[in-house]
């Protein structure tokens, strides 16, 4: 058995560069091209410089422009500008494992609805809390990879957590709404928790100003699970977070929520 090396000859290199060679024949050429520094050299003067420069400058932009997410991508068709899109897209709340734990929460809230009694004030108190949870991890250091570089970008923090609290709300009110729909009792209960739920985002986004996201949404947090843990005694009404008195007092939380907001967005002009 021979041990001679084997190389591509000038005749060879020709037909490879005119795609004259079988699909078998090329694909040992290319594999003995991949190793052998001479045989590419004598391939050279059968390449087309202007070709090879096309073919290189289109690996090289494959490779260094990264994919966009498809939400960024979606923006930017709808004509948001891309870097807003990108600060956007690069939400933490917005990302697979936060929605996945939110679909599991609800669906365990609606499960706790259908096996006790009193589970629907479990519902009711719990999906509240889902939106402003969202918005407590959507801006600041602990959570946001890209916080540094969202940091440096002109946009203030207000206006930045605004917009990601726009799109958080979305991806958490129409999944709870329609979770909602499936609970025992009056439809109204779908969207009653909307009112105290609002609220509760927005005062995040307002106490936002002067504290940071994760501490501003703990203190609401806690003050709710306060009002709401009542309607789980057995002589309260499961329906309390619903109630008249507390839609009032959250439509009036929500009001003065978002005038500290319009007062905030006039100052950082």
């Amino acid at each position: 058995m021979s041990t001679t090396p084997w190389h591509v000859d000038p005749e060879l290199a020709e037909r490879y560069a005119d795609g004259a060679l079988g699909h078998v024949l090329t694909a040992s050429v290319e594999q003995h091209l991949l190793a052998c520094p001479d045989c590419r050299a004598l391939l050279t003067p059968h390449v087309d410089p202007g070709r090879l420069d096309a073919v290189w400058s289109e690996v090289l932009e494959k490779v260094e422009q990264p994919v966009k997410p498809l939400l960024e991508r979606v923006l930017g068709r709808a004509g948001m500008a891309e870097s807003t899109a990108r600060l956007v897209a690069a939400t933490p709340s917005l990302r697979g494992a936060w929605v996945a734990g939110m679909t599991l929460v609800l669906a365990l809230a609606l499960l706790a609805a259908y096996s006790d009694p009193r589970g629907v004030a479990i519902y009711l108190a719990l999906t509240p809390l889902l939106p402003m949870a969202g918005v407590a991890l959507a801006y600041g250091p602990a959570s946001d990879p890209a916080f540094e570089v969202a940091a440096a970008t002109p946009y203030s923090q207000l206006r930045l957590l605004a917009l990601r609290t726009a799109f958080v709300l979305t991806t958490t009110v129409v999944p709870a709404t329609v979770a909602g729909l499936l609970l025992p009792g009056s439809a109204m209960l779908a969207v009653a928790w909307l009112v105290p739920g609002l609220a509760m985002t927005v005062g995040t986004v307002a106490l936002s100003t002067r504290f940071a996201p994760p501490v501003a949404a703990a203190g609401l947090g806690v003050f709710w699970l306060a009002v709401s843990v009542r309607a789980l005694a057995p002589s309260r009404d499961p329906l309390l977070t619903v109630s008249s008195p507390v839609l009032l007092v959250s439509t009036l939380a929500l009001a003065a929520a978002a005038a500290v907001l319009v007062v905030r967005r006039r100052e950082c002009r």
